[in-house]
């Protein structure tokens, strides 16, 4: 987790909760993460923020969330 990045506004605990459901051993891979976003209304280019201040790990990264 990178210790410059700081939780935003939408970053809520609900949705820690929800994407915390759907990953295996503290990952996600890129698909799940795309959809997650996609159902929430999230811009992808976000999710990497997020994942970084939740302490998830993406893999299988195809680069869209920069």
């Amino acid at each position: 987790m990178s210790s410059d990045v700081q939780r935003e506004e939408w970053m809520t605990q609900e949705l820690e909760e929800k994407i915390k459901q759907i990953a295996q051993n503290n990952n996600l891979s890129c698909t799940e993460i795309q959809q997650f976003a996609k159902e929430h209304g999230l811009e992808i280019t976000k999710m990497k923020s997020f994942l970084d201040v939740i302490g998830l790990k993406p893999v299988n990264c195809q680069a869209l969330c920069p």
